[in-house]
């Protein structure tokens, strides 16, 4: 009997579970969440357009280090290059906005908004290659 619920509570459980395959190619994995992250000095071609972008390096990196309580949340401004055929442009994006430096947390370039959600690596976290994230979205 207990047998014959747990399969009739497991049946049930998979019939609503509104779960989505997995894809598994990183192209279009990136297509799928709009999201793309770039290696320092490392070109990404947006997928399914002409724009590319590459992260030149970082300006300046204030963010609280790992482990450590801050009163400031700390900001890192980082300088990107973004391409579109003949079409190129330089920007200074911040882990945030920030009034005082004229840095913004997004960029607009070539029908696209940027928004950069990460930047690796963090002020006293484990060494790795310095690399920023962002999402990108098609404007009206």
């Amino acid at each position: 009997m207990r047998s014959i619920r747990f399969l009739f509570c497991t049946a049930l459980l998979l019939s609503i579970c509104n779960c989505k395959p997995q894809i598994s190619t990183r192209e279009t994995s990136l297509a799928a969440s709009n999201m793309v992250t770039i290696g320092l000095e490392k070109p990404v071609k947006i997928p399914n357009s002409i724009v590319s972008l590459r992260f030149k390096d970082i300006l300046e990196d204030s963010r609280c280090p790992v482990g450590v309580t801050c009163v400031w949340e700390g900001l890192a401004i980082v300088n990107m290059d973004a391409v579109s055929g003949d079409e190129k442009s330089g920007f200074q994006v911040g882990t945030r906005d920030f009034v005082p430096k004229n840095v913004k947390k997004s960029f607009s370039f070539s029908g696209y908004r940027f928004t950069l959600t990460a930047l690796k690596p963090q002020p006293g976290g484990k060494a790795q290659a310095a690399s920023v994230t962002f999402k990108y979205e098609k404007e009206n």
